[in-house]
């Protein structure tokens, strides 16, 4: 094999290094299931090509979408997944197309990646509503308040209707709701106990009015 002596300042000398360093790191990732080229093999594959800038761009647009690839599809290890959290109106599969372009834009990736990198979103893409099942989250925030508010108010007509009610049906009936926000734990069992007192001993005492204002704290 001919050898050919080529002479390099410093510089160039450890750019070309990093370069092969590189390529040795990502040889596997790239389907080759042979040894990584020693430098000397490298460069002089390097000197036969044409269109270096060419394959540099490849191989950093490479490294670049297994970099997001990695982190992606390791999300889950780690307890975070990657999440569409838009109205329900709009579709998430959109969604995916337009995060795959714009980081395809960011990144200054080939055309191409953009297809590969929206597969990888929506493969790995979950709603919501199914992380919130996966993190056993029984309420929601806006849940929560839905619930807090209805409760409210349910023992407000409740205590409206004692006379008609009696004291018993009335106190079981807010009783009852009262568990329940207990069950989803979006009252705890102290204040549940307080509230249902209250309700309890003024259903069996003589009504006044804005007796409901009052157990609340209400003005």
């Amino acid at each position: 094999m001919p050898v050919i002596e080529v002479v390099l300042n410093e510089l160039d000398h450890q750019r070309l290094e990093q370069a092969h360093a590189a390529v040795v790191k990502t040889w596997p990732q790239l389907g080759h299931k042979t040894q990584p080229p020693t430098f000397a093999a490298w460069l002089g594959s390097q000197l036969a090509q044409t269109g270096t800038d060419g394959d540099d761009t490849l191989l950093g647009d490479i490294r670049v979408f297994n970099a997001i690839e990695r982190l992606v599809t390791s999300l889950p290890q780690h307890g975070f997944h990657l999440a569409h959290t838009a109205v329900a109106e709009v579709d998430p599969q959109r969604s995916c197309e337009s995060l795959a372009k714009a980081m395809v834009d960011d990144f200054k990736l080939g055309p191409h990646y953009a297809k590969r990198l929206q597969e990888l979103f929506s493969h790995y893409l979950k709603g919501a509503r199914e992380i919130a099942d996966t993190a056993q989250i029984g309420i929601t925030n806006r849940a929560y308040g839905a619930l807090t508010e209805a409760h409210r108010k349910l023992t407000e007509r409740t205590g409206g209707a004692i006379a008609r009610l009696g004291a018993d049906k009335a106190i079981g009936r807010v009783e009852g709701a009262t568990a329940m926000l207990v069950g989803l734990e979006v009252m705890d069992r102290a204040t549940a106990k307080k509230r249902t007192s209250a309700f309890s001993a003024q259903a069996r005492a003589v009504r006044k009015s804005g007796w409901v204002g009052k157990m609340f704290g209400e003005t």
